[in-house]
């Protein structure tokens, strides 16, 4: 007897409509790998690589790991926590991010406060004022601390004019303290600005309402809405602070070392092993830290690499002067002079008329500003800052793009905080452990001061500041009309480029932008991976800065102040000029 059934054949129906829809889907895979193959390759050879180099390295007695007869050891590590030398140096680091985090939070909250409740237009010029050193690259904002903290400098002078004898602070435990709150404190402000403008000026008005006394609506209902930004604030203040190398670098003594000046001690000497551990030690710390970060938060946004929008004190809760808002604008003038100073003290010391840098400086000339664009010492350094820069902020913003093509595309949240996870990734890793990580690499890779080699390591740090910008504006872009270019017989790539590409520009210029200067300002990678005669400019300054600076130093620290200026007034400019066109479009009828 013969049996049949209602299975489709290859020639029903069903499977005749069903192929398609698979060919389809499976040519959808098949071009999202493609797209993102050269960044999966990117991401492997420039940051894994170099993470489980330094693993293996780490595991080694002698630092050589060896493939063909590998051996697992964990002597490194238990000389960490049995050294009495290397027990001091992790204390003095936990110490400096201890005491960075309490400064910056006992100044940046009521900083944060008090321009959170100022209007509009007050509150935007006093975060600009903020922003503004924060954007100064970080090597000028140390010449500037050096030459203020020297026998020679300016806190010493008026410590001898007032009486109270000799006070240096360069090279000391405190002077490195002072070099970080400074770098530290406006990502503390913006944190916390951010999250006080969130809060609801209702459920405060209310409590008073009810009768409930100032301080008392001050801990019990504005402080719990906050604490959320004051605990992310902290832990990111925290782990800045724990694997931060240039102050303690340049700031510091020999005395004062921190764990990431000592990897870089030991990798000058070929010590592999102690420093490759030393940084895996590092890494999971930052890690515990920033698991802390998003329990607390809810995710992960990498703070200041987006304009700070000022949003105005509320007309439900208009400002008021209080002893509590008083003793905040004190302090926040006390934050903006400490953050605002030693950036303005580059100039004086730019036109002295002494081959010495000195303060006050002793005669008037612009000598120094002529060589800076005449000198190849410097027009060298200037030229490779700008080709690196360049090369990596066109690098970081493709694959920005095809991260933020994909991810946007993705239906699955959990393959899109994967791959979201993974793209941050680099930026929590410690900069010190991707350093010698990468140079290890480039080094088996024949990188080593290539221009390129270069490019693709700020590309690994850069990368993921422009994903974030563009990703979120892909985000909310109208996907109706790329389909609508579809329907119409646009190609898909042109669709992309025409529609999608074009409809986000500002934000892909804002990629470029930052990637650009996170280049630019970039010192510890180029520092490792940098072995030929040409250093970026920021590499140079720093030499200088350790083997003694030369007038030039002020007058280039000048002029970069001076363009950061310069970029800040013309973006306020445009910014204005948009928000005017777009509320002169709403009022016509």
């Amino acid at each position: 007897m013969t049996v049949t059934t209602d299975a489709p054949t290859p020639t029903t129906p069903l499977a005749i409509n069903a192929a398609p829809v698979i060919r389809r889907r499976i040519g959808t895979i098949a071009a999202r790998v493609a797209l993102l193959a050269p960044v999966v390759a990117i991401y492997v050879v420039f940051f894994v690589w170099p993470v489980v180099s330094v693993l293996l390295r780490s595991l080694s007695p002698d630092g050589k790991f060896d493939a063909a007869a590998p051996v697992i050891d964990f002597s490194n590590y238990q000389k960490i926590f049995v050294d009495d030398f290397l027990l001091r140096i992790e204390w003095r680091t936990v110490l400096l991010a201890i005491n960075s985090t309490l400064l910056t939070v006992l100044l940046g909250f009521p900083t944060a406060y008090f321009i959170s409740r100022l209007p509009k237009r007050t509150a935007g010029l006093l975060l600009l004022l903020i922003l503004v050193p924060f954007w100064v690259s970080i090597v000028v904002r140390l010449f500037a601390v050096t030459s203020i903290l020297s026998p020679n400098g300016i806190v010493n002078q008026l410590s001898l004019a007032l009486g109270l004898g000799e006070t240096s602070l360069l090279y000391t435990q405190a002077g490195t303290l002072v070099g970080t709150v400074m770098y530290l404190l406006p990502y503390m402000v913006l944190v916390l600005y951010a999250g006080m403008t969130s809060v609801d000026d209702n459920l405060v008005l209310a409590a008073r309402t009810l009768g409930a006394s100032s301080v008392r609506t001050f801990f019990t209902v504005y402080l719990p809405m906050v604490r959320g930004s004051l605990v992310s604030g902290a832990l990111l203040v925290f782990i800045l602070g724990l694997s931060f190398f240039l102050v303690p670098a340049i700031l510091g003594g020999p005395q004062e070392q921190t764990i990431s000046v000592y990897i870089q001690q030991q990798i000058d000497v070929y010590q592999w092993g102690i420093a490759s551990a030393m940084g895996i030690l590092l890494l999971i710390a930052t890690i515990i830290c920033y698991v802390g970060v998003v329990k607390v938060a809810g995710s992960f946004q990498p703070g200041g690499i987006g304009p700070a929008q000022a949003k105005g004190v509320s007309t439900s809760l208009p400002f008021r002067w209080s002893p509590w808002m008083a003793v905040s604008a004190v302090v926040s003038v006390i934050t903006i002079a400490f953050l605002v100073i030693p950036v303005l003290f580059v100039f004086p010391l730019a036109v002295g008329e002494t081959g010495t840098v000195v303060f006050p400086p002793r005669g008037f000339t612009l000598r120094w500003f002529g060589e800076v664009f005449t000198s190849q010492a410097w027009l060298g350094p200037i030229w490779q800052s700008i080709i690196v820069a360049t090369g990596t902020a066109v690098l970081s913003v493709g694959m920005a793009l095809i991260l933020a093509r994909v991810t946007s595309r993705m239906t699955s949240t959990t393959w899109k905080a994967v791959i979201g996870g993974l793209a941050f990734a680099p930026i929590v890793t410690p900069a010190i452990l991707l350093a010698i990580g990468i140079f290890d690499v480039e080094l088996k890779l024949g990188l080593t001061g290539t221009v390129i080699g270069l490019i693709f390591a700020h590309t690994i740090i850069a990368a993921p500041l422009s994903y974030a910008l563009i990703v979120a504006a892909m985000s909310s872009a109208d996907r109706g009309i790329e389909a609508a270019a579809w329907t119409l017989g646009a190609s898909r790539a042109r669709a992309f480029w025409t529609i999608v590409v074009r409809g986000i520009m500002p934000s892909v210029i804002g990629a470029f932008a930052i990637a650009f200067v996170t280049s630019w300002d970039e010192v510890v990678l180029a520092l490792f991976i940098q072995t030929g005669p040409t250093k970026t400019l920021p590499v140079t300054i720093y030499k200088y800065l350790e083997s003694g600076i030369v007038p030039t130093v002020p007058a280039v620290a000048s002029l970069l102040v001076l363009v950061v200026v310069l970029i800040v007034v013309v973006r306020s400019m445009t910014n204005r000029a948009t928000s005017r066109r777009t509320s002169a479009r709403q009022e016509k009828p």
